[in-house]
C-alpha cells in the first residue's frame, strides 16, 4: 500500500468538479454527493500520479472505467474512512457495476481527518468476482467495531490481502497488462 498526502488543490479540483456535474448517471448504486466527491477525489489523485488526464465529467455515463493503463479499462474505487487503512480490511464493489466492461480495478481508501489516499493496491475484474464474497441487497453488515449497516445495493467484498499489493506506483503499470 502507498500512502499519498492529498493536497488542497486536489481537493478543491474534486470538489468543484462533483458541485458542477451529477456524477450519479447509473441509475442505481450512484452514491451520494460526499461519496461522489470521494470517487472524483481518488480518480484526481491516481490520474496525477500516473501522469494520465484528470477526471472531466460532463460527458455522461462513463462506461464504467475511470482510465486506460496499457490498453486495459481500469475503474479506481475509493472508499472514505475516518482512521487508515488496515491489512485486514475488506474494500466494496456494487453489484450492479459486474456488468461494465472493465478490466481491473484499483481499490484506494482515503482517510478524511489527515486527507491521506492509500492507494491499497489492483485486482482483475475477473480474479475480484471469483475471491470476493457476494452479499444480496438488504444483507446486514457487521464491521470490526462492531457497528453494522444494511447493503443498500448487491455488494463484493474484497479483502485487502487478495490485492496485488503495491509498494510504488510504478507497480501498478507493470502489473496491469
Amino acid at each position: 500500500m502507498i500512502d499519498y498526502k492529498v493536497t488542497d488543490e486536489q481537493i478543491k479540483y474534486a470538489k468543484d468538479l462533483v458541485h458542477s456535474c451529477n456524477f450519479g448517471q447509473r441509475g442505481r448504486g450512484d452514491g451520494n454527493r460526499e461519496q461522489q466527491f470521494v470517487g472524483i477525489l481518488g480518480q484526481t489523485v491516481v490520474a496525477d500520479l500516473l501522469n494520465l488526464e484528470r477526471p472531466k465529467g460532463g460527458e455522461g455515463f462513463d462506461g464504467g472505467y475511470d482510465i486506460e493503463i496499457n490498453n486495459k479499462k481500469v475503474d479506481i474505487k475509493t472508499m472514505g474512512r475516518t482512521v487508515p487503512m488496515q491489512e485486514h480490511y475488506v474494500h466494496n464493489f456494487i453489484g450492479y457495476q459486474a456488468k461494465y466492461n472493465v478490466d481491473y480495478l484499483i481499490f484506494c481508501s482515503f482517510n478524511k481527518t489527515n486527507n491521506i489516499l492509500t492507494i491499497c493496491g489492483y485486482i482483475s475484474k475477473s480474479d475480484l468476482l471469483e475471491k470476493a464474497k457476494f452479499y444480496e441487497e438488504g444483507t446486514i453488515r457487521t464491521r470490526d467495531n462492531g457497528t453494522s449497516f444494511r447493503t443498500k445495493a448487491p455488494l463484493y467484498e474484497i479483502c485487502q490481502k487478495n490485492l496485488h499489493s503495491i509498494d510504488c506506483i510504478k507497480d501498478i503499470l507493470d502489473g496491469i497488462r
